[in-house]
């Protein structure tokens, strides 16, 4: 793997793991601070909406700089281990996961917001969306983690930069 290659998917790795991890703490952490000053639990939610539509771009780019980083350590190899193949799958799954949510998710959940308001559907909709996006980024951080630790248990230690 060259060091270029290495170091753009251990960033967007990292980004991706922590990114989406710390975000899913922070708004349960806030989400729960508000209830307990008596802000019901939707209007709380609501608040923290802007922090997932901006991370949502920001792990677009990590995905895409991670799907980049693996496509050259791919071109590069004449063949690869078992661990080094896991890794690029687990990548390839966090990269998906990251589209899905970026593309599938967020746009949708930006459409509804206006409505919410006056429109139950769109309400019940918006949840959903919020339902299916918590499976998302724990796909997400358990697909970027496991691609981040692969190389560690490979014997061969091919996946280290050269």
């Amino acid at each position: 793997m060259s060091k270029l290659s290495y170091i753009l998917r251990v960033i967007a790795l990292s980004i991706l793991f922590g990114g989406s991890s710390t975000i899913i703490f922070a708004a349960i952490t806030l989400v729960k601070a508000a209830e307990a000053k008596g802000v019901p639990a939707a209007q709380a939610a609501a608040a923290n909406v802007p922090i997932f539509f901006g991370f949502s771009t920001i792990a677009l780019v990590c995905a895409i700089i991670l799907l980049a980083a693996e496509s050259m350590d791919f071109a590069k190899r004449k063949q690869a281990g078992a661990m080094t193949k896991a890794r690029w799958a687990t990548s390839l799954l966090s990269v998906a996961a990251t589209m899905v949510l970026a593309f599938g998710i967020i746009p949708p959940m930006k459409e509804l917001i206006p409505m919410m308001k006056d429109n139950e559907q769109a309400h019940a909709d918006f949840k959903k969306l919020h339902e299916a996006s918590r499976g998302v980024f724990s796909a997400i951080i358990l697909f970027a983690l496991a691609s981040l630790i692969l190389p560690a248990f490979d014997s061969k230690r091919e996946n280290n930069p050269s």
